[in-house]
């Protein structure tokens, strides 16, 4: 099961299938607008390999962002973990994987909705810390952990990492998958977005 939730100020989100999930699309995004159009196709692509190829066998959750993959849930055997990873490996423009499919039983109906729970309060404590870009981060939760993807300083990622650590006893673990920029680069790709919403006015 996926849930995916719109951000602030309107932007729009994908629906994606598998683990908890928000995506900031356009308000905001430090992607560029082709890089979200490749995201949007490498999501689809994957979502359609998984669900032809490997149906009932696995239960997971594909998330894109900024031409990264994170592949989270479950599958029965090792073999099919590593099948999954070889296959979405042959869509193009992927500039790397992050296999976090855990080997065992598709995951219980209750795990679900805690997941669920604990994705909305982890959302809530980003949206409240200003020095957290959350309109260019992208937050998975499965099995409760906390997967973090985006265009990020590294003071943001460690604002962030801390924020989401500190949100509920219950997470068990956070990880970052962050790309991290430096000051000057957030300057230039906050006035390109900057420039680009004017244009569209």
């Amino acid at each position: 099961m996926c849930v995916s939730l719109s951000c602030l100020t309107g932007c729009l989100a994908l629906v994606a299938v598998g683990g908890i999930t928000e995506t900031a699309l356009i308000l905001g995004d430090r992607r560029p607008l082709g890089v979200v159009t490749l995201d949007r196709g490498i999501q689809l692509e994957a979502d359609s390999i998984i669900s032809q190829k490997f149906q009932d066998n696995v239960h997971v959750s594909v998330n894109v962002f900024n031409q990264k993959v994170l592949l989270t849930g479950e599958a029965k055997t090792q073999e099919l973990k590593e099948q999954i990873q070889n296959s979405i490996a042959s869509i193009k423009n992927i500039r790397s994987t992050a296999n976090e499919i855990q080997i065992g039983l598709p995951s219980s109906t209750s795990s679900r909705l805690s997941d669920s729970s604990l994705f909305t309060l982890v959302k809530a404590k980003l949206i409240a810390t200003t020095d957290v870009p959350t309109n260019s981060i992208k937050i998975t939760v499965e099995a409760g952990s906390v997967y973090l993807m985006g265009i990020t300083t590294d003071i943001e990622a460690k604002a962030a990492a801390t924020v989401v650590s500190k949100s509920s006893g219950s997470i068990k673990q956070v990880v970052k998958l962050f790309d991290i920029i430096s000051e000057e680069e957030k300057k230039k790709l906050t006035n390109a977005t900057s420039s680009t919403n004017k244009t569209k006015e």
